[in-house]
């Protein structure tokens, strides 16, 4: 698939990321629904913002992006984190993600196809980065399931979200783990979101 460099900053950090080119996609796909991970959404660049503003949280620790999409996140912990995976379901996601861990040259970095449904086959991590992976109501279920399996297992879980009027009922539950929480205001292709993150951890 054709791709392009595309560079993404937030504070003082700027970092490039390989992205399929749009057009191209859109002839794969037959002009349908480009796909969600095709595209960096607000969410992963209000988790880079947080995750600068508060590196105590991957900083030595083993960190799992999951529904990474194109895996900006990943990236950009990767030069404070002992060891980031990198996983998506896509395996042309994936297929992406590894040209930006080659172009970066980052040694500590893989990228693994997982899918959430799944977890048993996933590896535990300290951290597990999610980012708007609460977009179908009729997924929350289940990824509920999979944030209180990682619980269980004294992840810390740091979770990023457009704030959707739908997901109301899912925060709720999402809040009873929370032990920090922020809004981060992204300006992204000329458009401004404001951002959750929320830290989940077990109490």
């Amino acid at each position: 698939m054709q791709t392009s460099l595309q560079t993404f900053t937030f504070g003082n950090q700027s970092i490039n990321i390989f992205v399929p080119d749009i057009v191209a996609i859109q002839k794969e796909y037959h002009h349908q629904h480009v796909p969600y991970w095709a595209q960096v959404w607000h969410a992963a660049v209000g988790l880079c913002v947080f995750l600068q503003q508060h590196p105590e949280y991957v900083r030595h620790r083993t960190v799992l992006e999951l529904g990474a999409g194109l895996g900006l996140p990943g990236i950009v912990v990767a030069s404070i984190a002992k060891h980031v995976c990198i996983s998506d379901k896509s395996e042309e996601a994936i297929a992406i993600a590894e040209q930006s861990v080659a172009h970066h040259q980052l040694s500590n970095v893989i990228c693994k196809v997982f899918d959430w449904n799944d977890i048993k086959d996933i590896p535990i991590p300290e951290v597990v980065l999610l980012s708007d992976i609460n977009y179908e109501p009729d997924a929350f279920a289940a990824v509920l399931k999979m944030i209180n399996l990682f619980l269980a297992n004294n992840c810390i879980i740091i979770l990023s979200t457009p704030q959707r009027l739908m997901a109301k009922v899912f925060i709720e539950e999402v809040l009873v783990n929370c032990i920090t929480q922020a809004t981060i205001p992204v300006q992204l292709r000329e458009k401004q979101e404001d951002i959750s993150v929320f830290v989940l951890a077990k109490k």
